[in-house]
């Protein structure tokens, strides 16, 4: 089966290396397709031998015709995967500071600010449909890496999820869909025996069973879910990113999102588990 791969995103957040790491899996990549070339670069796809595909898409494609309707016919006739990589503004202000690189917007009376502005206004209506929103801003390059390579062991064209625990201290993923907070949960962290452990051990789990809101809680959070992913099924989205987040995500978020990761694996839902601050004191 043919494999298509479309990457768009903010300009500094990570498209070369997610094309590079596409390259790396035997994927021919064509970068910066204008908007006008798109469908035909399809066809010549699809009539070849090539088995896959990545095609970049960034804020100049739309000098040359109107690249959102493209990708949007494109996702009705494939099985295209379309991610969209992004950065917050201060994080992107601080790699073009240290690449001292051009941004494609910046002119004499633009500056990068101004244009890092215009390029998120830009590519708002690609970010909307894509099947996968990636925030950049905390990772390096081997955990963008992780998460392209989970995805696309997911590209099946059925829907996947990622859910991803975190803590509220060290800010909120900025690439979910939605949140639950467990910060109102019973927190081992103030047990001695336990502050060390993680909601992964099996000393933790016997702790949470003592309070029946903790089951409670997972029950609800499961049964959301559900629903929101048959929906989701109906728009055609492929990935959906869901954090569940308490104070320091290495307890109540980490035991409940291993939770209801292995309740969805049961109902046969492809699902990605993250723990994205396990490791932080």
């Amino acid at each position: 089966m043919k494999r298509l791969v479309v990457v768009s995103g903010l300009s500094g957040a990570g498209k070369t290396t997610a094309m590079g790491f596409l390259e790396d899996l035997g994927y021919f990549c064509v970068d910066n397709v204008p908007g006008n070339i798109l469908e035909e670069l399809l066809r010549l796809f699809m009539s070849s031998d090539l088995e896959r595909m990545a095609i970049a898409v960034d804020v100049r494609s739309e000098l040359f015709g109107d690249p959102v309707q493209t990708i949007k016919k494109i996702k009705e006739t494939t099985n295209a995967l379309v991610l969209f990589l992004e950065a917050t503004k201060e994080e992107l202000l601080r790699r073009y500071a240290l690449t001292r690189r051009r941004h494609p917007l910046q002119r004499e009376e633009i500056g990068l600010e101004e244009a890092i502005e215009k390029e998120i206004e830009v590519l708002s209506p690609i970010k909307e449909i894509a099947d996968l929103v990636v925030d950049t801003t905390k990772l390096n390059t081997h955990q963008l890496r992780e998460i392209l390579a989970q995805s696309l062991m997911n590209h099946s064209g059925k829907i996947s999820v990622r859910i991803v625990s975190f803590g509220f201290k060290y800010g909120t993923p900025m690439d979910v869909d939605f949140i639950f907070d467990a910060r109102f949960l019973p927190n081992p962290h103030y047990v001695p025996a336990l502050s060390l452990k993680t909601g992964l051990d099996r000393e933790v789990e016997e702790y949470f069973k003592n309070y029946p809101i903790v089951e409670k809680y997972i029950q609800r959070v499961f049964e959301v879910l559900k629903v929101a992913i048959e929906e989701y099924k109906k728009t055609g989205r492929r990935v959906v990113t869901i954090g569940i987040g308490c104070t320091g995500g290495k307890h109540r978020s980490v035991y409940i999102a291993h939770r209801v990761s292995e309740m969805l694996k049961e109902e046969g839902i492809s699902v990605i588990e993250k723990h994205r601050d396990l490791e932080k004191v």
